[in-house]
């Protein structure tokens, strides 16, 4: 039998894998902060969990990271390369 620890730690890998660690995230939005882009054209403002359109260009602040962004309304979005999805919208 496994025990409540071992089983708990199991559900947790299984639920944050594929995800961006926190770390990495802040990273991009630093680098993001300090290189703004151009306001990206889309026709809903991005909210976390949204797929980023192929018309949007984004930004990758170093060549192995999974996370890339775009700026909207003047405020970096932090997006999932691998899925194109919102992490993180603004500051």
């Amino acid at each position: 039998m496994i025990s409540r620890p071992v089983l708990l730690a199991v559900a947790f890998l299984a639920l944050t894998a594929g995800t961006a660690p926190a770390q990495d995230s802040v990273n991009v939005l630093q680098f993001a902060l300090s290189n703004p882009t151009d306001n990206a054209q889309i026709a809903t403002p991005p909210s976390l969990g949204d797929s980023v359109p192929q018309s949007v260009a984004l930004r990758q602040p170093d060549p192995n990271s999974s996370l890339a962004y775009f700026y909207y309304n003047g405020q970096p979005v932090i997006v999932d390369l691998k899925t194109r999805s919102v992490v993180r919208v603004g500051q």
